[in-house]
């Protein structure tokens, strides 16, 4: 058997949206101008009053930084890139490597699924052991942003549990983490399903969660569950 945890970014992992400290960087650079963050605020606005859905909330900003980029190099971005990783690595929570090691720890392999930014997870995928990642993609032409959302797996999360990786009769979906509304497919459908912040998320009927707040994160009981579900 080959059990694997599909594990949510911005807020779960990291502090805030990960888009919007790239987008500062970026701004910084001269990559991108003011008019992206005063949408950023505006968008932020609307979620925040209840006027737009989360879901309409995730993908406006990531179409929104997608337009802004058109025209920019793919080396300019990705070099930007770089230089932001040190910049948002002091973003992620104190607890976060333990908690990739104990998955490592016990072969548990690890995904990403998340809205924030393909390239800068990637940043992460080593130090944290993470096997895979599905995230905010943008779309590449002749080595060319062409303005366009390649993919955005922030969005409709529960179409990762019909991707063929997570099809074989082998694989088991041990464990699942998020903060949000968006998160909720990937941890019914989980066997260790770990909410992330203060939100009353409705899970499915039996379902026993484990709960974290801020650096609260009681890995000892959750290692405690891995190796009984793992035996059942």
């Amino acid at each position: 058997m080959q059990y694997y945890a599909l594990i949510d970014w911005d807020n779960t992992m990291h502090r805030g949206y990960t888009i919007y400290g790239l987008a500062d960087h970026l701004h910084a650079k001269g990559i991108v101008s003011d008019r992206l963050l005063r949408v950023f605020r505006e968008l932020e606005m609307l979620y925040l009053a209840n006027a737009i859905s989360y879901s309409d909330y995730t993908e406006r900003t990531c179409e929104s930084f997608a337009r802004e980029l058109a025209g920019c190099s793919a080396a300019e971005y990705r070099e930007a890139v770089q230089t932001f990783f040190p910049v948002d690595e002091p973003a992620i929570f104190d607890k976060a490597k333990a908690l990739f090691q104990l998955l490592n720890k016990y072969s548990i392999y690890v995904y990403l699924v998340s809205g924030a930014p393909f390239d800068v997870l990637k940043a992460y995928a080593k130090p944290f052991g993470i096997r895979g990642i599905f995230a905010f993609e943008l779309d590449i032409q002749h080595h060319v942003l062409t303005g366009r959302v390649a993919c955005n797996y922030g969005l409709n999360k529960e179409r990762i549990l019909s991707h063929p990786l997570f099809r074989s009769p082998d694989a088991i979906h041990l464990l699942s983490m998020g903060d949000a509304v968006a998160d909720i497919p990937l941890l019914d459908n989980s066997r260790i399903p770990i909410i992330v912040g203060d939100q009353r998320l409705a899970l499915r009927e039996g379902s026993e969660p484990l709960n974290y707040t801020d650096n609260s994160w009681n890995l000892q009981l959750l290692e405690e569950r891995i190796i009984r579900e793992s035996r059942s």
